[in-house]
Order: structure tokens, then C-alpha cells, then sequence
């Protein structure tokens, strides 16, 4: 008798470590956006022989009943996707990326001051990899009547240099810039009166070039009046 209840407490213990494991593995696989088509069969497969392995061992020997196994392979699910939701949230980056400037209105030809910060938000220390080592690239862009934009000055930044950065929880990343009002393909000329955009970013590493599919964007936008 002791055996068999010992027996019985380790084959109970071997499916509600199983339906554990399938369940988390379920919630990773779609967590991924893996594609599950592929590996449904397999994933249907194993708990058509986990629930058989069940109604064999622990209804088959009059220990439980379905509906007693029925609610303990319920409440296994309840726990793994709990704890698998709960671990997925701490360890899922997360960050708060913005562009400010000092002020919203500027008088023309008075310095811009722009302050960039990328905050980690999340629970654990994360990092992520820069396409150049400043890591930011400021972009600053005269918004015209047809709402299209041509781009009057840019940060300094060394391409091809990519460089690894990683920020504690609620650890802060921060650049400043200044612009000096000038137009960087026109130096000679005056910059024309308006609405301008503040954009700034950090490339990624495998992109073509910096500017396309940045891993962070941000936007501000500042008006230049007459003095």
C-alpha cells in the first residue's frame, strides 16, 4: 500500500510537471510569434499522450476521478501561465524614449537645446546595441505648408561603429545637443521662419543606413519667429 501511494504521488507529480511544461512552452511559442502551424501536431500530439498517460495511471487505478483530474490539469494551467506571463514581464525589455527641447517657441538665430533620453522601464538590467557609439542622432527638419519636410541640420555621429549599452532598472540614458540655427547644406544662408521638426534616434546595427528602421524614434516640434 505504501508503495502504491508513493507511486501514485510521483505519477501525479510527473503530470503537473508536464502540463506545466506544455502550457509554458505553448505561452513562449506565441509569446515568440513563432509560427504555429508547424508544431501544432506535436504540441496536440503530447497532451493527447499526457491525458492518456493520466486517465492509465491516475483514473485508471480509481485514485482520482476525471473531474478531480479535470480541475488539477485546470489548475496546473492556471499556475504555469501565471508564472509564465508573470516571468515574461519582468524579462521583456522595456523602454521610454523621448526628445525635448527647452523651449517650444525660439526667436531666430537663438540656440535650440535638445535633450534626449532613453529610460529602461523595465524590471531587470537590459541592453541593446547602437548602429553608431554616440548612440543618438539628432535630425532637425523644416515642417513646410504641404507637410512635407527637408532636413537643415543633423548630429555629428561615426557610422559602422556599433557599441552595446545596457541600463540598470530605471536607469537613464541622456544626450544633449544644441542647435545653432544654421542650415548644414547652406551655411551662408539664413534659415527660413516657421514650424520645425526635432526627430532623434538610435540605428540599429543591421540596417543599410542609420536613418531608416531606427530601434528608437522620437519627435518634437519648435516654431522660429522674427527677433
Amino acid at each position: 500500500m505504501a508503495k502504491d501511494r508513493i507511486k501514485f504521488k510521483l505519477y501525479t507529480l510527473l503530470f503537473c510537471i508536464a502540463v506545466f511544461i506544455l502550457t509554458a512552452v505553448g505561452w513562449v511559442v506565441l509569446s515568440l510569434g513563432m509560427r504555429v502551424m508547424p508544431i501544432l501536431p506535436f504540441f496536440l500530439m503530447a497532451w493527447v499522450l499526457l491525458l492518456a498517460f493520466a486517465a492509465g495511471t491516475l483514473v485508471g487505478e480509481g485514485k482520482l476521478s476525471r473531474i478531480k483530474v479535470l480541475l488539477l490539469t485546470f489548475g496546473v494551467l492556471i499556475i504555469s501561465t501565471a508564472a509564465t506571463q508573470s516571468f515574461w514581464i519582468i524579462v521583456t525589455p522595456s523602454w521610454s524614449f523621448s526628445v525635448t527641447t527647452d523651449k517650444s517657441i525660439y526667436k531666430f538665430d537663438e540656440h535650440v537645446k535638445i535633450t534626449v533620453s532613453l529610460r529602461n522601464t523595465g524590471f531587470i538590467t537590459h541592453s541593446f546595441e547602437s548602429g553608431v557609439p554616440e548612440p543618438v542622432i539628432v535630425s532637425v527638419d523644416l515642417v513646410r505648408v504641404d507637410f512635407f519636410t527637408s532636413q537643415v541640420w543633423y548630429s555629428a555621429y561615426h557610422e559602422g561603429v556599433a557599441q552595446v549599452f545596457s541600463l540598470e532598472p530605471n536607469g537613464l540614458l541622456e544626450r544633449n545637443f544644441v542647435w545653432n540655427q544654421t542650415n548644414i547644406y547652406l551655411p551662408d544662408k539664413e534659415i527660413e521662419l516657421g514650424t520645425y521638426a526635432v526627430e532623434a534616434f538610435i540605428p540599429r546595427t543591421d540596417s543599410s543606413a542609420v536613418w531608416y528602421d531606427p530601434l528608437f524614434r522620437a519627435w518634437a516640434r519648435i516654431d522660429i519667429t522674427a527677433a
